[in-house]
This record gives structure tokens, sequence and C-alpha cells, in this order.
């Protein structure tokens, strides 16, 4: 009984840690690369999307994160995120919903699936955290 023991146990950690292994690549999509995918929220140093892009799911504090650009240069690259962003792009399948301090705090907003446009006057330069929940 201790064999089948051991062996369902050893069959149990390789099967976590499969799962574990691809787990990783399912959350590939929001590495903050600079590159706005499908299933990503994207916030844009510029008005009218343009200059570079900040890629992210979700995020409680902006005051780590910058704008990145995928090749070469663009405006605002190293810049921060924090209270930096013009306009957005919602690529998810959900609402985003956007803060304008940390830890979803300040005022709320929210942008459907699909949406994109220049941020109000309410949140241009003004956005410090983003949710895939408002509060």
């Amino acid at each position: 009984m201790n064999k089948r023991m051991m062996k369902a146990a050893v069959a149990a950690v390789a099967v976590g840690g499969f799962l574990m292994g691809t787990a990783g690549t399912a959350s590939a999509a929001y590495d903050k690369d600079g590159k706005l995918e499908s299933g990503e929220f994207g916030l844009y140093y510029n008005s009218g999307r343009l200059g570079c892009v900040f890629d992210v799911a979700a995020d409680n504090n902006f005051a780590d994160d910058y704008f990145k650009a995928p090749s070469g240069s663009c405006n605002g690259k190293g810049q921060t995120t924090n209270d930096n962003t013009a306009s957005y792009w919602n690529r998810a399948i959900s609402t985003q919903y956007v803060f304008t301090d940390w830890y979803k705090e300040g005022i709320q907003g929210s942008l459907p699936a699909g949406y994109y446009g220049d941020a109000s006057s309410n949140f241009k330069n003004e956005i410090s955290s983003t949710s895939l929940i408002g509060r």
C-alpha cells in the first residue's frame, strides 16, 4: 500500500508542476511589454492613442510602472505611468476600471470592453491604478 500511495503522490506532484508551468504561458499576454495585445488594457502617454503604451491587466499602483516601446522609441518612453496617461484602449473582454489614486481609491471610471478614447478632464494625467473589479 505504501508503494501505491507514493506513486500517487509522485503523479500528483508531476501534474501540479505541469499545471504551474502552463499557467505561466497563459499569463504571458500581461507582461507589460509595451505591445497592446488582445485581452489587455492599454494606457497611452499621448492623446489619440499615440506615444508609448503601458499594457496591463490590472495593477493597484502605477508608481513603479513605465511606458515602454515594443521597438525603437516613442513619446513617453521610460516615463512613469502614474498620473501620466492621456488616452486608453480596453482590448480586454470585460469592463476595466481606472482610479485616480492607488489601490482603487479616488475617482473611479469604467471603460467597457473594446472602448478606446482620450481621458476626460477628471482622468487625464491622473490615473494611478486599474482593476477588473470596481469598488
